[in-house]
């Protein structure tokens, strides 16, 4: 069984959004939460920060690496099903980081929600695109980007201000309570709906990839490990190196049994249309520019600027405001004119905002990062919905689940590549001027330290990560420049 919305005429496809918007914001809204409850946990379980930290990556590593998997499994077995599921899954993680005791049980809940979390985030997109007419498909993927702004920005406020009242603890009764919600309502609205290719359930068990599954998901875990600790380690170091050579050896392997198996989880065909592979390129571009601005302005505004945190927070939460006003609107622009010029317009935008952001300098005013923010935030709205209803444009509707945990997974490999470029930029600016080549030199400085220099030197170092971005960006908008104006009747068949 293929997964479909309940074929119901009128307002009923609202119904199948707040399903969807409830799956998106609780499983975002968790990832960034969880950073802010970091110090309060390390705190009552006497763990040290660095060990703790394993919970945002190990939530993070189990997302990314079943989200192919996920996507496929969902196109074969039904979306209903599998997204389903995840809310389950993810709620009873949220229950068990609840009522743990220690660290091993909090971090094997962690992940029994990132699992839930990749069932729900590989379907979501594609039963949006399923719930609303072809017309209206750029709207409705916009409208799922201001679920994803408004988890990143409601997350770190709403855990913040439960903490304060009630302790960390408070975070998970939230995301259990929002995450059944998001399964009632599921449970009601979506259906699954019998098409007469559909093979047989032992049939589809055998189909299905799972040593392409194995392979992608190894591979991902290795590459994201590999960037994560890059900047720490540094490049050279040889885990890191090693992380890199399998990850390649694994992705060779991954790529050869895609083209060579009968029923690929991912057909690979699809990168030689140029509105599929143009359009993947430029939003891993379009990731990995703007990640080192939301990774190191906290830095800049907190340890250099000398803000006070819930401040800086205020200064960078209207990014992902204007993110959410934006999607939508951009949404029904490309549903009229096409996805091509919104696309650029948006990584125009971008640009500006990396533009604006290089020229901070120590004792700039803060209201510039501010601004150079909003800017990506108004960039990453317009340019996120007319990118994904692109590339979903050209895929039939069986595997809209597996394109778009691609379209998901992408993203996350741009942010976390983005963020380790970034970093180790300024590290190595850093060092180059005699200091630590380590961030925790800003938050933990030893006396004698000439923090004006130290602070310098981190500033500089970020400008040379926010120039890079201004020409990954740029090169994104003009290989965009070469996707067709309209996307009609672009799909490779069976």
């Amino acid at each position: 069984m293929t997964a479909s919305v309940k074929n119901i005429p009128g307002s009923q496809k609202w119904w199948v959004y707040t399903s969807v918007a409830l799956g998106a914001f609780v499983t975002v809204a968790d990832q960034t939460g969880t950073n802010i409850a970091l110090p309060a946990i390390s705190d009552e379980l006497t763990v040290d920060i660095p060990t703790v930290q394993w919970m945002y990556l190990l939530y993070t590593l189990c997302i990314s690496a079943l989200l192919l998997p996920m996507g496929r499994i969902s196109d074969l077995f039904g979306r209903r099903l599998i997204y389903c599921c995840g809310l389950l899954i993810f709620s009873l993680g949220a229950f068990f980081a609840y009522v743990s005791s220690g660290l091993p049980v909090l971090l094997s809940a962690k992940a029994l929600q990132g699992i839930g979390a990749a069932m729900v985030q590989a379907n979501g997109m594609a039963l949006m695109a399923e719930a609303f007419p072809d017309r209206q498909r750029g709207m409705a993927i916009g409208l799922y980007m201001t679920i994803i702004g408004l988890g990143a920005v409601g997350g770190p406020v709403i855990g913040g201000t439960l903490i304060g009242f009630f302790g960390w603890r408070s975070i998970y009764i939230g995301t259990l309570t929002l995450g059944m919600i998001a399964l009632g309502v599921s449970l009601f609205v979506i259906k699954d709906v019998e098409e007469k290719e559909n093979k047989d359930g032992p049939a589809k068990i055998s189909s299905f990839d799972w040593v392409g599954a194995l392979l992608s998901a190894s591979a991902l875990t290795v590459f994201l490990l590999s960037m994560t600790y890059s900047y720490r380690l540094g490049w050279t170091s040889w885990l890191v190196l090693v992380g890199f050579s399998a990850f390649s050896v694994l992705a060779i392997l991954f790529v050869y049994r895609e083209l060579t198996y009968a029923d690929p989880m991912i057909d690979l065909r699809l990168f030689k249309i140029p509105t599929f592979s143009i359009g993947m390129a430029s939003r891993y571009l379009a990731f990995m520019a703007g990640s080192p601005a939301y990774f190191l302005l906290p830095f800049f505004l907190i340890q250099v600027s000398g803000m006070e945190e819930y401040k800086a927070a205020l200064l960078l939460a209207p990014s992902s405001v204007m993110m959410a006003l934006a999607g939508p609107l951009s949404g029904k622009l490309s549903d009229r004119i096409g996805t091509k010029w919104p696309a650029v317009g948006g990584l125009m935008c971008w640009t500006i905002g990396l533009i604006v952001l290089s020229t901070l300098e120590v004792g700039s005013s803060p209201y510039i990062a501010s601004v150079g923010m909003m800017m990506m935030g108004v960039g990453n709205g317009i340019f996120g919905s007319p990118n994904t209803a692109s590339v979903m444009s050209v895929v039939e509707r069986q595997r809209f689940g597996v394109v778009s945990a691609l379209v998901n997974m992408v993203r996350t490999s741009g942010n976390l590549t983005g963020i380790s470029v970034g970093t180790t930029l300024v590290v190595l600016m850093m060092a180059s001027k005699g200091f630590m080549p380590d961030l925790s030199a800003l938050t933990n400085f030893a006396g004698g330290v000439d923090f004006d220099g130290l602070s310098m030197a981190f500033t500089a170092g970020m400008r040379r990560a926010f120039i890079l971005g201004v020409f990954l960006v740029a090169f994104g908008g003009v290989i965009t420049l070469w996707t067709p104006h309209r996307l009609e009747n672009i799909v490779i068949k069976e």
